[in-house]
């Protein structure tokens, strides 16, 4: 059992804009005045975000999930594929109609093939279905490729590999979702923790996320998060110098969001006195019966010694009594001569 007080607080209102050096998405500033470790004192440094506020100006689908993979097999003959939607934002009707397009578009580049797809979407089940009427006597199949670029399946509701064969329809294996980011990540290279660990896309290890940021707003809207308690991360940092701040998606591959607008949060680095049980109980001890406490003192140290105060008064008083009871019993039970 520990305790603490805090020797220092700092507080930091920072723009990406104003950075040192790196974009919106990965910056880092470096300050006037570094903070050091009161080295005379166990201390630690302690991270705490207020506030952030983050323009959705980044698109869902970017560079490095907009992929799809797929083989097409016509008459015996099988082909390779891909193709890339727009980058940007959707809904799923919007969605749908930009897949089948590119999809199509890719069919025909790649073997001359102009099939009449069609894909449907019910809101009662949030699922799609695709299907792939007969054009000819030719046997036809695309399977769509789901073990490297998974992000556009997953969108349309598929987390394994999938068919569309010819003269038949494909109905969704999961909930389709045209929103694969819902929460940001703010992440830091300088400010280093050791009691934070994550497990997102690998097994649970070390990590340098400060915090999550839910994405509770539409595209071209502020995301604006107010944590109130503010979320707190124990550096190991002796000296802070600098700041890196890094913006990351929930892509499978985390990747950095790709925006150009500037955003803004406030936090707060306090400097922490850690006191350990045994000097808790030190202090306590020390103190006179009487004596002021001292206001210095951490708050939990402040309120035990006002109780131990408060019992030795009372044991005071009530000795106090017992003697005078235990004086009339006497002077009862063997009277004055």
């Amino acid at each position: 059992m520990s305790s603490d007080t805090i020797i220092a607080t700092y507080n930091y209102y920072i723009s990406s804009a104003q950075r040192s050096s790196g974009n919106q998405a990965d910056f880092t500033i470096f300050l006037k005045t570094p903070l050091f470790l009161n080295g005379s004192i166990p201390s630690e440094f302690r991270f705490k975000l207020q506030y952030i506020q983050v323009p959705f100006s980044f698109s869902q689908f970017n560079q490095f999930n907009y992929t799809t993979d797929y083989v097409l097999t016509r008459n015996g003959i099988v082909y390779n594929g891909s193709f890339n939607i727009a980058v940007g934002n959707y809904n799923i009707t919007s969605f749908l109609t930009e897949w089948i397009s590119k999809l199509k578009t890719s069919l025909n580049a790649l073997a001359g093939y102009n099939p009449l797809i069609t894909a449907t979407y019910s809101s009662d089940t949030n699922l799609c279905t695709f299907t792939l009427p007969s054009d000819s006597f030719v046997d036809t199949s695309i399977l769509f490729n789901n073990t490297s670029n998974k992000a556009v399946n997953l969108a349309l509701g598929f987390n394994n590999n999938w068919t569309l064969l010819q003269n038949s329809s494909t109905t969704s294996q999961i909930d389709v979702n045209v929103s694969p980011s819902r929460n940001l990540f703010l992440l830091s290279d300088t400010l280093i923790q050791s009691k934070a660990f994550d497990a997102i896309n690998t097994p649970i290890s070390n990590t340098n996320i400060l915090s999550i940021i839910p994405i509770t707003v539409q595209p071209n809207q502020y995301i604006s998060i107010y944590y109130n308690p503010p979320i707190t991360s124990t550096l190991n940092n002796a000296v802070i110098d600098k700041l890196n701040f890094q913006l990351k998606d929930q892509s499978l591959n985390f990747d950095l969001v790709d925006f150009d607008l500037d955003y803004t949060l406030f936090f707060q680095i306090e400097e922490h006195r850690s006191f350990t049980s045994r000097e808790i109980a030190e202090n306590i001890t020390n103190l006179r019966v009487g004596a002021t406490i001292p206001q210095s003192m951490p708050i939990e140290l402040r309120e035990a010694g006002e109780r131990r105060e408060k019992l030795m008064r009372a044991r005071e008083k009530l000795t106090g009594r017992l003697l005078k009871i235990k004086e009339e019993l006497e002077n009862k039970i063997l009277p004055t001569e």
